[in-house]
């Protein structure tokens, strides 16, 4: 049988376990975002954010940031290139 000193230590990492949980699910979604076009999940860090749309990334490599511009702001593709 366990005693009462194991049984404390058990329910604080739970609860620690379950704090953590809680907390990191938010500090995760704040550091990565998907590219709206091909749909890779990144770090925001490597995904550039649209300045005319609301809440749109793209990939900083590659042709996604090109796609972009070309499907949803045909009248400006041409200076973002």
């Amino acid at each position: 049988m366990m005693s009462n000193e194991d049984l404390a230590r058990i329910r604080e990492e739970h609860e620690t376990m379950d704090d953590w949980r809680t907390y990191s699910r938010h500090v995760v979604a704040e550091l990565l975002e998907a590219c709206s076009i091909c749909g890779t999940v990144r770090d925001k860090a490597r995904l550039v954010h649209c300045q005319w749309c609301h809440d749109v990334y793209f990939c900083k490599e590659g042709t996604c940031s090109q796609r972009h511009h070309v499907d949803i702001h045909p009248s400006v593709a041409f200076w973002t290139w």
